[in-house]
């Protein structure tokens, strides 16, 4: 969720691997069992949200019937419905939130910006984590949030514009002016959209981070 995240997290995980082993064979990639789930959207609307989590719930219990070793998801927002997820299955879920709070804390960052969608930034997905790790959060005002969910919504449907990228450098760009050392990107299409943003950027790709934690466990 969403299919390009999807996609894009089984790419890293290739690349990662080749680098990991220069000469690189077959079985050397992992095992890998994924489960693009169709749900509704939740970036704009929570209207479905009881769907969703079915869907979702449903998925974690038919993987764990094809006896994977534990879950990951490529969705920051449905991370929000994990407890209950996790609920239906036995096998260990490694959370992307975690992952990406644990490496904000490993390099001792003490003031991120969180760029995500509307819906997340409700919930205080990992506000709340990284508060008990005592680093400050910057929040940009709402309707800036709202047109970030617009932008991340435009590139699903792929219908993403020159402008809506040069909104998201020019958002950037304040709030590096507010003193933020590095930014979480905690919606999993923004990796995708910042790609050739300038190097002088710190971006905590939460795709990257998971697609690293993943392979270490495999």
């Amino acid at each position: 969720m969403w299919p390009q995240a999807s996609a894009h997290l089984y790419d890293l995980m290739i690349q990662k691997t080749i680098e990991q082993k220069p000469e690189v064979s077959n079985q050397d990639y992992p095992y890998m069992l994924i489960s693009n789930i169709p749900v509704p959207d939740l970036i704009h609307s929570k209207s479905d949200q009881a769907l969703t989590v079915h869907m979702v719930n449903q998925a974690a219990i038919d993987l764990e019937k094809a006896w994977v070793d534990f879950l990951i998801m490529t969705c920051n927002t449905m991370h929000l419905f994990q407890d209950e997820i996790m609920q239906w299955v036995s096998i260990p879920f490694v959370s992307m939130i975690d992952c990406v709070v644990d490496q904000v804390s490993y390099d001792q960052v003490k003031i991120v910006w969180l760029l995500w969608s509307s819906t997340t930034l409700e919930s205080w997905l990992y506000t709340d984590q990284l508060i008990q790790r005592w680093v400050k959060t910057i929040l940009p005002a709402i309707d800036e949030y709202e047109e970030i969910s617009q932008v991340i919504s435009r590139y699903i449907s792929w219908t993403i514009a020159s402008k809506d990228i040069e909104y998201l450098e020019k958002i950037c760009c304040k709030i590096y002016a507010q003193w933020a050392e590095s930014i979480i990107l905690g919606c999993t299409e923004l990796p995708l959209i910042v790609q050739d943003f300038p190097e002088t950027y710190s971006f905590y790709k939460s795709d990257e981070i998971l697609a690293d934690k993943t392979l270490g466990l495999i």
